[in-house]
């Protein structure tokens, strides 16, 4: 955990310096809660036992997989997730990318629900 906070931390600060952020939006990055294995465990678990069918979606849409039978979601981060995915032939790993870097875990929610949404119109 201090090795993924101390990476948020430079990864922020380089951020910081690029463009421009303001003190406030610093801090803002730094506290918020960021993904940490121990979260995204909590994450896959409720998505596993609850979503299912939207880590199908998921799998089809954004990771062309459109034979996936069924899939589970092995660990997210701020920049996409990882996917184990059943075909009727295979079991293949599957990493989607995120259109943008997420924040927070509250962060992750939503934007599991707009790919969702997206995937379905």
């Amino acid at each position: 955990m201090l090795k993924e906070s101390l990476f948020l931390l430079l990864d922020s600060l380089l951020e910081f310096i690029s463009r421009k952020l303001t003190v406030l939006d610093l801090i803002s990055i730094f506290m918020s809660e960021i993904i940490t294995s121990t979260i995204s465990d909590r994450i896959c678990k409720h998505m596993n036992d609850d979503h299912s069918e939207a880590i199908v979606v998921y799998a089809k849409f954004f990771g062309n997989i459109t034979t996936a039978e069924s899939a589970q979601m092995l660990a997210i981060d701020s920049f996409g997730m990882d996917l184990k995915v059943e075909t009727e032939k295979d079991t293949v790993p599957v990493r989607i990318e995120f259109a943008r870097q997420l924040e927070s875990a509250k962060d992750a929610h939503h934007i599991l629900i707009e790919m969702l949404k997206e995937a379905r119109s």
